[in-house]
């Protein structure tokens, strides 16, 4: 028996809700259309039960791999096929060690299509990070001189190496990050909430924009005795709109002079130079800890330090590892649903080549890139999905061809991109399309620090 019910939750959208009452012959052989994975699955099992059975021989899989496996196994068998193969996510955290990859093996057909989707609307989460354990309150004297007067008993410590965490990425952009309670924390920063000026340049090479003045190399001084408090920090980091009040870089600092109050930026420099009376806050330091949600990564030695804004018995923060979680080439008719994906130091979700894919209300957030990237291809689709904690942009589709003017037909419907550019504002569009025929339409796009949509190319 099929039960086909349309929900009118998106407009112009549509949910389709199967129920099979027994199992029936389906896609490629199967005895069920259906494959399940489970958190407290067995890569050894059948797949094809949604729960262990009482004996604990034989339930869902573990891992999205095995099941993938699965029906590669079963495509070569060649049989025939009458329905789609679904994979059914049971609820619970899968944190993967690398990305889920599929290619051309991976393919369903239009008439045989394969979707992988939560189980029964349950809470599911993919996941690019690791749980951090073992935090203990710094006592350690010289870390509390450091500290401002209002962090000390307040700051907590956890050895990441220990934990099997070694790989931390640039302060910069596109690194480790944290986050607590499903938000992501703030880099240690100072001013908490607002910019310094450049008080005066001190590179020798002019820069001469019709009128507009400034220098070359990043050597400024600054008004202010803040800095009299970083001689201990060892990766310090500025993130500033230098020349132009729509250029943004983080960049990193080689020297600062506390005498001269001047700092000097490492090479390369900014493109369009740096000029007085510009903006930047300093980032990445310990000794600017001084309010709830900071937290700063020691590099060389691996201790992550925090001031949680909440008891941290109730959670474990999260530390984003993998750069991407889902990466699909040249893969066609697989669509993913109701499905969280997150905590990822990049992009989540990227797809390239291949025909209608479609990602259908899931949530995508907490990532330090942009959320999904489609490029080339046909008839991929992104339709009623919250995004949002971006590092960058939120939704990318790009393909078709120009010089033919034949259309890609990607389209973004229904979603919800909200607070991205976390880390780089300007430019980072809500959405953006490229390239020839796609399709952008009924979107909510809010909370943006500078631009809600892109495009570029034909029709």
């Amino acid at each position: 028996m099929r039960l086909v019910i349309h929900s009118a939750k998106y407009e112009s959208m549509r949910f389709t809700i199967i129920f099979s009452t027994f199992y029936v012959s389906a896609c490629m052989g199967l005895l069920a259309n259906n494959i399940y994975v489970a958190t407290n699955g067995n890569d050894a099992w059948s797949g094809l039960l949604s729960d262990p059975n009482q004996e604990k021989t034989d339930g869902p899989f573990a891992s999205l791999e095995r099941a993938r496996n699965e029906i590669r196994a079963l495509k070569q068998k060649n049989l025939p096929s009458k329905e789609g193969i679904t994979v059914l996510l049971r609820q619970g955290i899968y944190s993967l060690n690398e990305p889920f990859e599929l290619n051309d093996r991976d393919s369903g057909t239009p008439t045989c299509p394969i979707s992988y989707r939560a189980y029964n609307r349950e809470r599911v989460r993919v996941i690019g990070g690791k749980s951090v354990s073992g935090f203990q309150k710094v006592i350690d004297a010289n870390t509390l001189n450091r500290l401002p007067e209002s962090a000390r008993g307040q700051v907590y410590f956890a050895d990441l190496r220990s934990q099997g965490i070694t790989q931390y990425g640039s302060a910069g952009e596109s690194g480790l990050e944290l986050f607590f309670q499903n938000k992501p924390m703030v880099v240690s920063r100072w001013p908490n909430d607002q910019f310094i000026k450049i008080a005066a340049i001190a590179g020798h090479t002019v820069v001469d924009v019709r009128g507009t003045k400034g220098c070359v190399e990043g050597i400024f001084n600054y008004d202010s005795d803040r800095p009299n408090r970083w001689t201990n920090e060892n990766d310090i980091w500025v993130h500033g709109y230098w020349f132009w009040d729509w250029s943004d870089q983080r960049q990193r600092v080689s020297k600062i002079d506390t005498e001269k109050r001047q700092i000097e930026i490492a090479p390369p420099y900014h493109n369009y130079g740096y000029r007085k009376g510009q903006w930047f806050y300093a980032f990445n330091l310990l000794s600017e800890i001084d309010q709830p949600g900071e937290w700063y990564l020691d590099r060389q030695s691996g201790l992550l330090y925090f001031w949680p804004p909440a008891a941290l018995s109730e959670e474990n923060p999260l530390v984003s590892v993998l750069d991407n979680l889902l990466v699909m080439k040249n893969v066609s008719h697989v669509s993913w649903r109701d499905i969280t994906f997150e905590s990822t130091r990049k992009t989540p979700i990227l797809m390239s080549g291949g025909v209608s894919n479609r990602i259908v209300g899931c949530t995508l957030r907490n990532m330090g890139g942009s959320a999904i990237s489609v490029s080339g291809g046909q008839g991929h689709s992104v339709i009623g999905c919250d995004v949002y904690n971006c590092g960058s942009g939120g939704i990318s589709l790009s393909g078709g061809e120009r010089k033919t003017l034949t259309p890609a037909g990607h389209s973004a419907e229904n979603n919800h991109v909200h607070h991205y550019g976390r880390w780089k504002p300007m430019y980072s569009a809500g959405i953006s399309i490229s390239g020839v025929g796609n399709r952008v339409a009924h979107n909510l796009i809010e909370n943006a620090p500078h631009q809600a949509m892109s495009f570029s190319g034909n029709d």
